[in-house]
């Protein structure tokens, strides 16, 4: 306190002149620093107004990395490349004629639709490009011009093209899947897009990043079971069997009969993922969506439900020489009079009446719950878009007339997939497969729905269908092959028209059966329209191909092969 009094008192002591010098001096550092208040709040207010007003605050969306789609084997089926979006904000955008004309010819716009853009001063948003190259985005970003702005995202490839399009699918122009596994797993594959919020000038340029930071989780790839070189080999042979044929078109599934994986689904026609489309005509996977009448493709389901509840055995003997049944005012007949002939030969010469006899052999509940648990009138649970679940009457609604068409195929309708997957039933030794169309890690767990005995004896039948019977040209060399031929007139205005779908399942190598094959062709119109002619040549290119590729041992034929087989003495007759 003495200090300070001392301080104070040696200021007044010192000279007139010094006191005012140092007055004099405090107040016009005063003077100066209110001087420069004044002009920072007036003078430069305008300017500073100006400049405030050509900056703004914005949110920049940060886009997720979609995931990939890939095979089995790693494959890119679906992938993700950077491009950038170009826009616009008219009220800010200030442009020479110099820089409109080169703007446009690097969006390969017309100039005078560019300034069409340009003028519209009733938006502060308009599209100029989408999904340009980073390189052209460069190009345009490095003209400065106020009120373009560019964002960066991703656009999504397809290699395979065609070949896979009905499985993949495609996403759209705001990233999300539009059909097929882009659609199914689209939350998986899409990620969660993030944002920053930066300050830009009315150029576009980013003057100052604020901070304000959301990182965008990028999505999950997601593996499936298909097998690209097998899905590739599929939609060759079967665009071969539907420009052969003159049909309208077709659809094969391969499943793998172990695991229940998808190794192969494919149509035809397809369309390309990677190209704009202008109808959607052929852009449903027909193979799950679509359903018909499976036709004669039923008669191995209908003979094992008279095998599980004994109303035959292998050895009885079914009377088909009348040569036709009649089914209220209708006629069914097979192609010839096979007269009195095995069970075998029901399957091996796709006899109608012999199914209906059969049919009729079996209660109804028992041959609906064989077919229910086949997987008929039920979704295979693949959870692809737009499954149809097919139509299996209830038993409690059959008269005579539905429990006969029902025997012999009509009267129900199944996808391919369905169908396709009942075939596991004959190939797991009784157990029906859940399918899938994502890669396993794990075991399938198969449900029982007839026993090994009878699945075995179904196996040993359909045998004689490839090897003897109406689907020779399904032939494998080197291989045992069982299967179906069906040939089921299609249903047109409700009446059955002289339209066909032909159709083929089978499995191999009987020995140890791996794989299951379906192949329908719809509406066939020149060289034949039977399953066989039409479906089996697809069929032993397609397994032939899946054999070779996972190396399965050959199985030929044996004493015990059924070409080989002495038939048993007849039980009875019916």
């Amino acid at each position: 306190m003495i200090n300070t009094v001392k301080r104070q008192s040696d200021f007044f002591e010192l000279p007139t002149m010094r006191r005012r010098f140092v007055l004099l001096s405090l107040l016009g550092l005063f003077f100066t620093l209110f001087s420069r208040a004044v002009y920072i709040q007036g003078m430069q207010k305008d300017f500073l107004q100006k400049e405030g007003g050509n900056r703004s605050n914005r949110i920049e969306k940060l886009h997720a990395y979609r995931g990939r789609i890939l095979d089995r084997n790693n494959y890119v089926f679906a992938v993700s490349t950077p491009v950038e979006t170009i826009s616009a904000n008219p009220i800010d955008v200030v442009i020479t004629k110099e820089q409109r004309n080169k703007l446009a010819s690097i969006l390969d716009l017309n100039p005078i639709d560019l300034e069409r853009r340009l003028q519209k001063k009733d938006t502060r948003f308009v599209y100029l490009k989408k999904q340009m190259s980073p390189e052209k985005a460069a190009q345009i970003m490095a003209l400065k011009i106020p009120g373009i702005r560019s964002e960066k995202e991703y656009k999504r490839a397809y290699p395979l093209k065609e070949i896979a399009a009905h499985v993949i699918g495609f996403s759209g122009d705001d990233g999300n899947g539009q059909e097929g596994i882009e659609l199914f797993a689209n939350k998986l594959l899409a990620g969660e897009a993030g944002y920053k919020k930066i300050l830009q000038d009315r150029a576009g340029r980013i003057v100052d990043d604020l901070q304000d930071v959301k990182v965008p989780r990028d999505g999950q790839d997601i593996i499936l079971s298909i097998d690209s070189r097998l899905q590739d080999k599929a939609y060759r042979a079967l665009e071969k069997a539907v420009e052969d044929h003159a049909a309208i078109s077709g659809s094969a599934i391969l499943l793998d009969a172990k695991s229940g994986e998808i190794l192969a689904m494919t149509n035809y026609p397809s369309y390309n993922p990677n190209a704009k489309r202008s109808s959607t005509e052929f852009l449903r996977n027909r193979s799950v969506t679509d359903i018909f009448e499976p036709g004669s493709t039923i008669k191995p389901i209908t003979v094992s439900a008279a095998l599980e509840n004994k109303s035959i055995t292998p050895r009885t003997i079914i009377d088909t020489s009348a040569g036709y049944y009649s089914v209220g005012r209708s006629q069914v007949r097979d192609t010839h009079n096979n007269g009195k002939i095995s069970v075998k030969e029901v399957i091996q010469k796709s006899s109608n009446i012999g199914a209906i006899l059969i049919g009729l052999n079996v209660q109804p509940k028992n041959l609906w719950d064989t077919l229910n648990g086949f997987g008929f009138g039920t979704k295979t649970g693949i959870n692809f878009p737009g499954e149809a679940s097919g139509r299996l009457i209830d038993y409690k609604d059959w008269g005579k007339t539905t429990q006969i068409s029902t025997s012999y195929g009509y009267g129900l309708s199944s996808s391919l997939i369905q169908l396709a997957q009942s075939y596991t039933v004959f190939a797991n030794q009784g157990e029906i497969k859940p399918v899938s169309i994502i890669k396993k890690e794990d075991p399938a767990i198969g449900r029982r729905v007839i026993s090994k005995k009878t699945s075995n004896e179904m196996l040993d039948m359909m045998e004689s269908v490839v090897s003897e019977g109406t689907a020779l040209q399904a032939k494998v060399n080197g291989y045992r092959v069982a299967g179906k031929t069906g040939t089921a007139r299609k249903i047109v205005d409700g009446q059955y028209e002289s339209k066909y779908i032909g159709s083929f399942v089978g499995v191999a190598p009987v020995s140890d059966p791996r794989f299951v094959l379906a192949i329908m062709i719809d509406e066939p119109t020149q060289g034949g329209y039977y399953g066989g002619v039409v479906a089996g040549p697809a069929f032993s290119e397609i397994m032939a191909e899946a054999l070779k590729i996972y190396s399965i041992p050959q199985d030929g034929f044996t004493d015990e092969s059924t070409s080989m087989k002495k038939e048993a003495e007849p039980d009875r007759i019916i």
